[in-house]
């Protein structure tokens, strides 16, 4: 841990934040990832579920597993992959390793239990995570990453065996071969900003970080200000997530994702005041490396927002369109454009305005 901010060094080591509101992994600066609350994300699983009538959880735990086993391709050379596929050794440093990082990240705690690598039907790999940030994501990561030591392509099953720890197995399959043509993963291209945050006068990190409290040995963060658990995701793999659901389920899921966050955010999750300071917003924005915000303007006739380089455009969406809802106690409707350069224009109004 930093000694001035108590962050661990793995985290403010392996990540950069831009002065354009983005956050890449230092050794890579074609991945871009996020760091956000994650509590709501099986909530808006099921919403969206609810919403089209049907449940979504095989869909985000296939799409999310292709996605990673994308993502790691991006980050491991063949070369250390081939290492790791023939060597026992070679896989369980990857394994604790990667289990170490999970926790780091926030991700919840893991245990490694067994595994068979005979090439036939009765192959499998078992794991435990207690409190996973997301099941659905969680058991999705984990196929990806099995695709890394053992090759090929994996299911998993899973089952409470206590309240909130889970224990997933993997098993050999083959994935759906739309999720093949329409899962893309696009390379993340730096356009300069001009905000730069306060920083860590030890380790670098933003100052901002100081306020979150690390429980590494059971995989939380917690936001010290808000008391919500946070998680750094791979926001690429998120937005490539709703783009599969969408070619999957049809063009009315980005909306349905949208209404499924709003709906979420009226539980009382977030509150009018995260965007009633523009200040305030722009930089918790930049500090998770949703991007950069250039403009908010909220009142009773509506709320007019752009953000430059977004990020998860669709669930901060949903956020604000629902925060406006509960602050002035009304039914609005949104729109919104994203250009192609990554520019989210926002406008939410009264309904019958």
């Amino acid at each position: 841990m930093c000694e001035e901010c108590k962050v661990p060094e793995p985290f403010y080591q392996g990540h950069s934040w831009l002065n354009n509101g983005d956050v890449v992994q230092s050794a890579n600066h074609a991945v871009r990832v996020g760091i956000i609350e994650c509590e709501n994300l099986d909530p808006l699983f099921r919403n969206v579920g609810d919403i089209i009538g049907m449940p979504i959880e095989r869909l985000i735990i296939n799409i999310t597993s292709r996605g990673t086993q994308l993502y790691l391709d991006q980050l491991i050379a063949k070369e250390v992959q081939e290492i790791i596929l023939d060597n026992p050794v070679a896989q369980q440093n990857f394994v604790d390793s990667t289990i170490t990082l999970c926790q780091i990240m926030g991700y919840g705690k893991y245990e490694y239990m067994d595994s068979r690598r005979e090439f036939d039907a009765d192959d499998y790999s078992r794991i435990r995570i207690l409190k996973p940030f997301s099941l659905p994501e969680a058991a999705g990561a984990y196929a990806g990453a099995v695709s890394v030591v053992a090759g090929g392509e994996h299911s998993i099953s899973y089952e409470e065996i206590s309240p909130g720890l889970y224990e997933l197995m993997s098993r050999w399959t083959e994935y759906p071969d739309v999720l093949k043509e329409k899962l893309e993963l696009g390379e993340y291209h730096r356009k300069d900003g001009d905000f730069e945050l306060e920083r860590c006068g030890t380790c670098g990190c933003p100052r901002a970080f100081a306020g979150y409290h690390w429980d590494v040995e059971n995989g939380l963060i917690v936001n010290g200000h808000t008391g919500r658990r946070m998680a750094l995701l791979g926001f690429e793999l998120m937005d490539s997530l709703f783009r599969a659901l969408e070619g999957e389920l049809g063009d009315t899921i980005p909306r349905v994702v949208v209404e499924a966050q709003k709906e979420f955010t009226k539980t009382g999750f977030y509150s009018i005041s995260e965007v009633n300071d523009e200040g305030y917003l722009r930089t918790e924005l930049a500090l998770r490396g949703l991007g950069n915000l250039r403009e908010i303007k909220i009142g009773s006739n509506g709320l007019k927002m752009r953000i430059d380089n977004v990020s998860g455009h669709l669930m901060t969406i949903g956020m604000v369109q629902g925060l406006f809802e509960m602050a002035f106690d009304l039914e609005s409707t949104v729109d919104w454009e994203l250009s192609n350069g990554g520019n989210l224009e926002v406008q939410v109004l009264p309904r019958n305005h």
